[in-house]
């Protein structure tokens, strides 16, 4: 499960930061890089051992390479921000700490819809989402029985949408006074099945 972070809170304001869970390919990129720095600076110290005029060379394509690979890999952790105003809500997208991307914002009033993205008895999709024409991605896993979607009218390209997202319970409750009356027994109905879980879990004996 990525590492979820909740950064302020008030009452009509709140931020959440969710971090992306390093994908198997990702990490495999990683491993590769370390292995092609491991034989780049081998490479060059064998230039340089080979041809010492030219010693600088090598050590300028060190650094080089060390800069290439530190680039791929910082441009390989993703940050998700939703940010919390007064019902209204923006998410965006954070590369390297340093890099933004707006993903969405939308009014949380006009959620046509709110559920668990797995189900987690089963494991199984609760929403087919090929259906929609705009899919929005900002959770930390989407395996993780956490994850929530929205349908949503996106403000940013004002077109109807789906967002993935993984929201923390102070997140949640930020949300429920603006849905509609159907919406808010669905949420409770959620949040009770999500209650009961937790309880069974604490009941169920520890292994030693």
């Amino acid at each position: 499960m990525g590492k979820l972070m909740d950064v302020t809170t008030m009452d009509n304001y709140y931020e959440q930061i969710v971090v992306k869970k390093m994908s198997s390919g990702k990490k495999g990129i990683i491993i590769c890089a370390f292995v092609a720095v491991i034989i780049a600076i081998a490479g060059c110290v064998l230039f340089a051992a080979a041809f010492p005029p030219l010693a600088f060379l090598a050590l300028a394509l060190m650094g080089v390479i060390a800069y290439l690979i530190y680039y791929v890999i910082s441009n390989l952790k993703v940050e998700y921000e939703y940010t919390f105003v007064t019902g209204e809500m923006r998410v965006e997208r954070i590369k390297r700490q340093l890099k933004r991307r707006k993903v969405c914002a939308f009014d949380v009033k006009a959620i046509d819809d709110i559920g668990k993205y797995n189900d987690r008895k089963t494991g199984q999709r609760n929403i087919d989402i090929s259906k929609y024409n705009l899919i929005l991605r900002a959770e930390d896993d989407d395996l993780n029985p956490g994850t929530y979607y929205v349908l949503i009218h996106d403000k940013i390209r004002h077109k109807p949408a789906i967002l993935i997202f993984s929201p923390d319970e102070t997140t949640l409750q930020k949300l429920r006074p603006y849905l509609s009356i159907e919406l808010k027994k669905k949420f409770m109905n959620i949040m009770n099945e999500e209650k009961l879980y937790a309880k069974k879990v604490q009941a169920e004996p520890q292994e030693t």
